[in-house]
């Protein structure tokens, strides 16, 4: 959650002090540690409001762990799946 917020917000580096390595196919960058990662190239740009909706079209991607709950971000809180 700490790592998911470092990312939300607006300004600074946001990969200071991330361990990472490039993706193998686009070079962005793959956190450490994750449980899964998906490399996108960018596919289209669509205006939503205030923000920018970016479509991906999916170059590479792995599951690294599968004892790992994903990460949900809903109505302002953290959670997890329960099973």
């Amino acid at each position: 959650g700490e790592l998911c917020r470092g990312f939300a917000v607006r300004g600074g580096d946001k990969f200071a002090g991330v361990g990472w390595t490039p993706a193998p196919v686009t070079g962005s960058p793959r956190l450490d540690g994750v449980p899964a990662w998906i490399d996108c190239a960018i596919h289209a740009v669509h205006t939503g409001g205030d923000h920018l909706i970016v479509v991906g079209r999916v170059q590479a991607l792995d599951a690294v762990r599968d004892d790992a709950a994903p990460l949900l971000f809903h109505r302002g809180a953290f959670g997890r799946f329960t099973p």
